[in-house]
């Protein structure tokens, strides 16, 4: 029997950012570049985030009876694979939100007319691709600032998922980027601003400087040591990891778990690029990450009533 069924009110979400191959070579400082190099063609980019990963979370949903929020950045779409994938997720039952139309990691730090056209043209595109209306937004590398919260909202959004209150998560974020800088190839990532780190971990509405306001859904965290709840943290855990997590998740009200689509790929076995063993979680075989994925979202769907972000904004006066 899920939560939903039982009658109990604790509130859950999963969602996976699809971020292609390409943007692991700019977080790792390999690209050497926060945006698109002036010589990049989406259409021509490795599409094995979208037509390797996400099937097998298409897979994994289906089997854990759960419907998941994809968010898709748009430029993806120009190559003819990746919109294949994009019609089985709708297919399923699931929802896209944005994920930004290039995904620049300066995004929050872009002038304003830029920054509205990179939403803008976002919502645009993902919009004729699915025929349903955006919603939500995902920030590239969670970061925003009061000039991106106002553009999500101006280009019709209505809620935002891109806080992230994991004090753990941003001093590594924060460490990785500076080791990367003293090697000489920084990376494309930015550190968030410190009141970030300890924010808000339930939903909440956020009021602009404008008067306007955004329903903030942040990424989940558990209350009080605020470990992250998001799919690395728990594949570096394990099985053993995963069995000692459970029991605190079930008991958390608010959980938004995020996942990447590379979380259920396998770099030796799909033949990723051997750079790509930075990512922490490639380091695992696929064989011990779909097991302890399965389980623990089984497990979230026995002790939350899981629906996809934009539902749980339909009804935010229950969040």
């Amino acid at each position: 029997m899920s939560a939903a069924e039982s009658g109990m009110t604790r509130r859950a979400a999963v969602n996976v950012d699809v971020d292609g191959l390409y943007l692991y070579d700019r977080v790792h400082g390999f690209a050497g570049t926060a945006g698109n190099p002036t010589d990049f063609l989406a259409a021509d980019h490795d599409p094995r985030a979208w037509t390797v990963g996400v099937p097998r979370f298409l897979d994994l949903f289906h089997r854990a009876d759960v419907r998941a929020t994809f968010f898709a950045v748009a430029q993806d779409l120009d190559h003819p694979e990746v919109r294949a994938v994009v019609a089985d997720v709708l297919a399923a039952g699931h929802e896209i939100a944005s994920h930004s139309y290039s995904h620049p990691y300066d995004l929050s730090r872009l002038p304003p007319g830029r920054m509205h056209d990179e939403l803008q043209q976002a919502r645009d595109r993902l919009q004729q691709a699915t025929g349903q209306a955006i919603s939500g937004f995902r920030a590239p590398g969670y970061v925003l600032s009061p000039a991106l919260r106002e553009a999500i909202v101006e280009v019709g959004h209505s809620w935002d998922s891109s806080r992230f209150p994991c004090p753990a998560y941003q001093a590594a974020k924060t460490g990785m980027i500076g080791v990367y800088a003293a090697k000489g190839h920084p990376s494309g990532s930015l550190p968030e601003s410190p009141e970030v780190w300890v924010g808000p971990r339930k939903p909440y509405v956020d009021r602009l400087e404008s008067g306007r306001a955004l329903l903030e859904l942040p990424i989940g965290v558990l209350p009080g040591v605020r470990w992250p709840l998001i799919g690395t943290s728990v594949l570096l855990g394990g099985e053993l990891g995963r069995m000692a997590l459970q029991p605190l998740v079930a008991q958390t009200d608010w959980v938004n778990f995020e996942c990447h689509a590379l979380d259920l790929m396998d770099l030796e076995a799909d033949q990723l690029p051997a750079r790509l063993a930075k990512q922490p979680d490639l380091k695992l075989p696929l064989k011990r990450k779909w097991p302890v994925l399965l389980k623990f979202v089984e497990g979230l769907r026995r002790s939350h009533q899981v629906l996809t972000l934009g539902e749980w904004a339909e009804q935010a006066d229950r969040l």
